[in-house]
C-alpha cells in the first residue's frame, strides 16, 4: 500500500450497514500505560468516548452512505465479514495476521473503487487500527486513528462527533505507546490535531502536551 495512505476499530458486519451515524466504538482496552501523573480526566474522558456495549465501531456512515451500500462489488461483504470474524479470536494470531493482510487488500481495492475521501475508505481503514491494537501494535493502532480522523475532518468538519470521537480514541490508545522517543511522535501531531477538534482549551490537549513534555526530558 502506497505510503501516501498510510496512518497519520473492533467492527461487525454492522459497522457497514447500520444507518445510525453515531454509533460507539468498543473500548480498546484498560489503559496500559500506567504512568505516574498519566491518570486523570482525560483518561475517563478517552475511555468513555470509546466505551461500547457490544463490538460496535467507530460511527462513520451517515445515512445516505448506508443507502448507498449497492455500490459495494459482490463479494466484498463477505470478505469483510471475514476480516471481522478474527476480532471474536484474538488469542489466534496467525488469524489476526491473515484477516491484517486481507484488510489491506479490501483498502487497496476500496480507495481504488471509491477514493480516499469516502465512508467505506475511512471504516477499513479503522478495521486495519483494531487489528494493529489487537496484536498489541499501539503506536500503529494510534496512527490509524490519527489518519481517520484527519479523514473525518476532511469529509465532516472537525466539529463533528466522528471526528472528535476518533481524536478521544488516538489519545487513549496513545497512553498504551511506552516508547519515548514513539511518545513524542505521536504526541506532535496528536496535539495539533486534538487542538484543531476538541480546542486549544481543552483538557485532553493539555493532558497530550504534558505527556510529551514528560517524556522529552532527559532521564533522571
Amino acid at each position: 500500500m502506497s505510503d501516501h495512505y498510510r496512518p497519520w476499530g473492533t467492527a461487525t458486519p454492522h459497522f457497514w450497514t447500520s444507518p445510525d451515524p453515531d454509533r460507539p466504538a468498543a473500548e480498546p482496552a484498560a489503559d496500559a500505560s500506567a504512568e505516574a501523573g498519566e491518570s486523570g480526566p482525560v483518561q475517563h474522558q478517552a475511555k468513555q468516548a470509546a466505551a461500547s456495549t457490544d463490538q460496535e465501531a467507530v460511527a462513520q456512515q451517515s445515512a445516505g452512505d448506508a443507502a448507498a451500500l449497492a455500490e459495494l462489488p459482490p463479494g466484498f461483504m463477505e470478505r469483510i465479514n471475514a476480516v471481522t470474524a478474527a476480532f471474536g479470536r484474538p488469542e489466534d494470531h496467525h488469524g489476526l495476521s491473515v484477516a491484517g493482510v486481507e484488510a489491506e487488500k479490501l483498502d487497496q481495492e476500496l480507495t481504488a473503487l471509491f477514493g480516499e475521501r469516502h465512508t467505506y475508505t475511512v471504516n477499513i481503514r479503522e478495521l486495519r487500527g483494531w487489528l494493529a491494537f489487537m496484536t498489541g501494535d499501539h503506536g500503529t493502532a494510534t496512527r490509524w486513528y490519527l489518519h481517520t480522523a484527519g479523514l473525518n475532518i476532511g469529509l465532516l468538519g472537525p466539529s463533528a462527533p466522528q471526528s472528535q470521537e476518533s481524536v478521544k480514541r488516538a489519545i487513549h490508545l496513545w497512553q498504551q505507546v511506552t516508547d519515548h522517543a514513539e511518545i513524542v511522535r505521536l504526541g506532535s501531531d496528536l496535539a495539533s490535531v486534538t487542538a484543531l477538534v476538541l480546542g486549544s482549551d481543552d483538557q485532553a490537549l493539555r493532558f497530550v502536551q504534558g505527556r510529551v513534555a514528560r517524556h522529552q526530558q532527559p532521564p533522571q
